[in-house]
């Protein structure tokens, strides 16, 4: 499934400037003149304060997935271009739709069109300091309509480096790029979405945020504000290349999406086990310790080539009762290399992927030990992409647990962005 996702941010725009162009009558040239460099450097001075806050926005919600990425950049390009409506608030939303062919590992090959997303986000900047956020999500046969994201972020650019944002997000943990539909296999292990409080900066390239939330699983059963992370990025241009590199960490891994919920089913298993055997034992359904996590992610652009390269892994082993691989605490961990080229074809642009992807100990996952994908996507119209991807996947051996088979996927998608 695709969740080619941006994030949905905000920035100021030339507020007034239709009605500042209309001529006035009984204005001298001259005044007319100095009118329209008046004009020229409020709308520069809105264009540049506009960069900074995409800046500081893509630092927000850097661990978030691709889909929110499309849903910020066409919020941001209806603002350049057309202004606000109704006090500032801009609508946009993302429709992919797929068509499926998946051979797994075992059992019979499957097919299938469904609606892989939609989302319909909305960005409003309140004032110079504050803006406001939230989509609505739907994944068929994956996430109910539900809200994907509420934050509320206070920063201004032109004032101070410092940005906070509070509300439900993705935790910046791990950077999850791609130019292909699936998503890598480290957003599969490390992506969370939460309600947290986050605090950072974006300053000469150089971009930081430490955060805090709860977390979805409470430890030796304690509902506190004990989950929290950190992450620092610098980016940099130079001439045809543009190249970004960062890290983070976050305390609990055992807080991301897919890994709670697995948590809280195997700590649920191993307890009903035990209480049939005794109806007295003291095992605890919640987690008794908390498994850290790291991240470094590198991509560069140079002229139509870009590279992607991703590592995330499980700081130490977690408990077996919470995650095991081979009857020890798993300690999973991913690898993704990326590698696209843009270019034209028959008048349209085009990107072109490959990658390559690994994990290690994510058996209880249900993730490949092993992933190839390459994939191609058009522009056919404005707004609207046709992609079409195939991979192919090695499972774990039979040793380790797994099946030691291979599976494939082809996977065809419309997408539009209105």
């Amino acid at each position: 499934m695709n969740k080619k996702q941006s994030y949905l941010g905000v920035s100021l725009v030339v507020a007034g400037c239709t009605a500042l162009s209309l001529p006035s009558h009984g204005q001298t040239l001259e005044e007319r003149v100095k009118r329209l460099e008046q004009e020229n450097r409020e709308q520069a001075a809105a264009i540049e304060q506009q960069q900074k806050t995409i800046a500081a926005q893509k630092q927000a919600l850097e661990g978030a997935p691709m889909r929110v990425q499309e849903l910020e950049r066409a919020l941001e390009e209806k603002r350049v271009h057309y202004g606000g409506w109704f006090q500032n608030i801009d609508i946009t939303g993302l429709i992919e739709v797929e068509a499926s062919y998946v051979d797994p590992f075992e059992g019979t090959s499957e097919s299938d069109i469904t609606l892989a997303t939609f989302e319909l986000g909305i960005a409003s900047q309140v004032n110079d300091w504050v803006q406001v956020v939230a989509s609505l999500l739907y994944e068929q046969d994956e996430t109910d309509l539900e809200v994907d994201l509420a934050f509320i972020t206070i920063a201004n650019p032109d004032l101070s480096p410092i940005f906070f944002t509070a509300g439900q997000l993705y935790v910046p943990f791990g950077a999850y790029q791609t130019n292909l539909l699936s998503d890598p296999l480290t957003l599969e292990i490390g992506e969370a979405r939460e309600t947290a409080a986050q605090i950072g900066f974006v300053h000469n390239g150089f971009s930081g945020s430490v955060y805090g939330f709860s977390g979805d699983n409470d430890v030796d059963g304690e509902q506190e504000i004990g989950s929290w992370g950190a992450n620092l990025a610098f980016a940099m241009e130079t001439g045809n290349l543009t190249w970004s590199a960062g890290a983070g960490y976050i305390n609990d891994l055992g807080d991301s999406d897919s890994l709670a919920d697995l948590i809280s089913d195997n700590r649920g298993e191993r307890y009903n086990t035990l209480y049939a055997e005794d109806p007295h034992t003291t095992f605890s359904m919640d987690p008794t310790e908390r498994t850290g996590g790291w991240t470094a992610n590198l991509a560069m652009v140079l002229g139509d080539f870009n590279v992607i390269a991703e590592y995330l892994t499980a700081a130490d082993d977690f408990d077996p009762d919470s995650l095991s691989f081979k009857d020890q605490g798993a300690q999973p961990a991913a690898w993704n290399l990326e590698l696209g080229y843009s270019f034209d074809l028959f008048g349209k642009e085009a990107v072109a992927a490959a990658a390559y992807q690994t994990t290690e100990q994510a058996l209880a996952l249900e993730l490949p030990e092993e992933r190839w994908l390459v994939g191609i996507s058009v522009g056919i119209f404005d707004n609207t992409a046709l992609s079409l991807e195939y991979s192919y996947d090695t499972d774990y051996g039979t040793s380790d647990g797994g099946t030691g088979e291979t599976g494939s996927a082809l996977v065809a998608q419309l997408a539009v962005e209105f």
